[in-house]
């Protein structure tokens, strides 16, 4: 048995954005049937032997799909078909149309461009010939601490890492040269020592941008939030306006039990855009 990749035609740039489940679809409700064209004597039937969808995928992950369709009839001819694409209950829409001449007996794959889905959301997509459906999970983005995510607004967020102290600022910071000022160390709570968590936010594009709020980003300790407590450092993280190409930097401080340990710590951040819903969270 041969077997033939082909590339996408005309129209799968649908595909690459996947960042909305407001566009509007085009109706259609496919066919039981393939289309299928003859080329020569005998007469081709087209039969679906496979697809390659996987069923979940993390926001930014570049992926693709494939479909397999063997030509089972006496006959060389064109399968063509469109794929359509579907986000969460909105309407179908034309992502791709597909066409792969076949003789008889070949099997021939259909490989879409790559593409990076950028908001959560339960990707469907159907092969209109055939009837068949598929479903793709988009699931937040899981990062060591000190990666970046890239939201799509053009901001990259970074979790750089952190500390645990007794007492914050520790003695090495106690003096704040900026303010001419001598800082108190405050002492965590009985049982409890302070989390101080690093975080970088860089504005990639040249207009200004608004930052998250510093109590955008959740710490939770085996699942369990922590209070944050931004009084305690001197450099605290704050959210506001940030200028184009610039990066900003500062604490983000959390009361976390005593014993705690940074495989116990993950921090999420989460918005909902104008284009849909992201979800960043940074672990050891």
């Amino acid at each position: 048995m041969r077997r033939r990749a082909f590339l996408a035609s005309a129209g799968i740039a649908a595909l690459a954005g996947c960042s909305s489940g407001n566009d509007d679809g085009d109706g259609s409700d496919g066919t039981a049937t393939p289309t299928a064209t003859s080329t020569g004597t005998g007469t081709p039937n087209f039969e679906l032997r496979g697809a390659e969808i996987p069923e979940a995928r993390a926001l930014n992950v570049p992926t693709a799909i494939a479909v397999a369709v063997q030509n089972t009839g006496t006959g060389a001819g064109t399968f063509t078909s469109t794929l359509e694409r579907r986000v969460d209950d909105g309407e179908w829409e034309t992502a791709a149309n597909i066409e792969m001449p076949l003789e008889a007996g070949e099997t021939g794959e259909w490989h879409s461009p790559r593409f990076a889905p950028r908001y959560l959301a339960t990707l469907h997509f159907r092969l209109a010939a055939f009837d068949e459906t598929w479903s793709m999970e988009i699931a937040p983005k899981r990062l060591d601490f000190g990666l970046y995510y890239a939201a799509p607004t053009g901001l990259y967020l970074n979790v750089l890492g952190g500390s645990f102290e007794s007492e914050y600022p520790a003695p090495s910071n106690e003096t704040d040269t900026t303010a001419n000022e001598t800082l108190t160390p405050t002492t965590a709570p009985d049982g409890e020592t302070w989390a101080i968590m690093r975080v970088d936010v860089r504005n990639r594009l040249e207009e200004p941008q608004t930052t998250p709020a510093a109590d955008e980003f959740v710490l939770t300790v085996d699942g369990e939030p922590r209070p944050q407590h931004q009084e305690v450092t001197d450099d605290p993280y704050e959210g506001g306006e940030l200028a184009g190409r610039t990066v900003t930097r500062g604490d983000l401080v959390y009361s976390v039990p005593a014993g705690t340990q940074a495989r116990d710590i993950t921090i999420t951040w989460e918005s909902s855009l104008p284009d849909g819903d992201v979800k960043a969270i940074w672990t050891k």
